[in-house]
């Protein structure tokens, strides 16, 4: 350890005497006051000192003693002369302050770690750190320039590696670039599947975040098969529709096995999603041309219904799910709330969808029967 040098300086200022008037003049001097100022004193803390400050910051930052931790970073941080403690400093009060949820100061600091000390290896970890912030807020600009930095950098171990990987294609695909996504998802995947990560036991974080990426691109890839207006071949639309639905349900399923609370909290809701928004595209379907008469426009209607409705209750499932991971976990990010919204909106649905069909002139077990005859009639060649 060098020690910096303690440098002592002393300052004392003392009033200066007024020059006596001449002595031709009749007035008489009056005695200015003398004034002296205590001595300042500016030392220099030595890299001992300030390592014992930093130790202390340190140990109230592992007991989540977070008030008092994030403040003891920062005078740390402005005392400090060594990178290395300047960097380790700004990164240490990055993580205090996200604790406390002060977002944007946690930012600052991650940053300014990257910014002005890149070479130290902390600044991997504030690029890390910064990624996951980002990919929460849901500030994909910035989640794609910290993945950038994240990627560029040497000295990367495999993990790291597929973080980055993880965020770039997330940043992407929630713009709506797929394909330059599946990209990056693609290299990802490449270095789990020849390190074995996450064959057994429960999945890092780091894998889940490619693995809720995957299915972000398999969802754009389900909605692109539109069943409105309704296509000449519809049923093989459909089947495009569900198979691409259910590729999406398994990529977020993997993402859930992680057990992270944020990782499922999103999955849990894109699955969900999957269901809602299917089952809405299909109330859009009109009736055929052959349904001329009234009684076969509602019998239309009331299959349709009855034959749908489960996938407002397997979303209902998923996000009744979603939903109560907050409630287990204490996890109340915007996902949660989107969860507990969406929770709302199925139970509203599923309840008119009943009363719509209770309303028919038919009960379920007519339509039921309409719908096993209809499977019965043969094929037209």
């Amino acid at each position: 350890m060098r020690f910096v040098a303690t440098c002592l300086v002393a300052f004392s200022v003392a009033g200066c005497p007024i020059a006596e008037p001449p002595l031709t003049t009749i007035d008489t001097p009056r005695p200015v006051p003398t004034t002296t100022l205590a001595p300042i004193t500016i030392r220099a803390y030595s890299s001992v000192e300030l390592l014992a400050e930093l130790e202390s910051a340190r140990a109230q930052l592992l007991i989540e003693d977070y008030n008092a931790a994030a403040p003891a970073f920062d005078r740390v941080l402005e005392l400090a002369v060594e990178p290395a403690i300047k960097a380790i400093a700004a990164y240490d009060a990055g993580m205090a302050y996200d604790a406390l949820g002060d977002r944007e100061r946690a930012i600052a600091r991650f940053q300014s770690v990257d910014a002005r000390w890149p070479e130290q290896p902390i600044a991997r970890n504030a690029l890390v750190r910064l990624s996951r912030i980002f990919g929460r807020l849901e500030r994909w600009d910035e989640l794609e320039h910290a993945a950038d930095r994240l990627l560029a950098r040497a000295d990367l171990p495999l993990m790291d590696k597929i973080e980055g990987h993880g965020a770039k294609a997330l940043s992407l695909v929630e713009r709506g670039r797929k394909d330059d996504a599946r990209l990056h998802v693609g290299k990802a995947a490449e270095i789990i599947e020849t390190q074995g990560f996450g064959r057994s036991g429960t999945p890092p974080p780091q894998l889940a975040q490619v693995s809720f990426a995957e299915g972000e691109i398999r969802r754009l890839e389900s909605e692109e098969y539109k069943l409105v207006p309704v296509p000449p071949n519809f049923s093989e639309v459909l089947e495009l529709r569900c198979e691409r639905l259910l590729e999406a349900q398994s990529a977020f399923t993997e993402a859930m096995r992680s057990r992270d609370s944020h990782w499922s909290a999103m999955s849990g809701y894109r699955v969900g999603q999957l269901y809602q928004v299917l089952h809405s595209e299909t109330m859009q379907i009109p009736a055929p041309a052959a349904a001329k008469t009234l009684k076969q426009k509602q019998l239309f209607e009331a299959a349709i219904r009855l034959r749908y409705r489960i996938l407002l209750e397997k979303g209902l499932k998923m996000m009744d799910g979603t939903a109560r991971i907050g409630d287990r976990t204490g996890e109340q990010s915007e996902w949660i709330r989107r969860a507990r919204e969406a929770k709302r909106s199925l139970e509203q649905s599923l309840a008119d969808e009943k009363t719509a069909l209770a309303a028919m002139p038919f009960t379920e077990d007519e339509v039921k029967a309409a719908l096993e005859d209809l499977k019965r009639r043969p094929k037209k060649p």
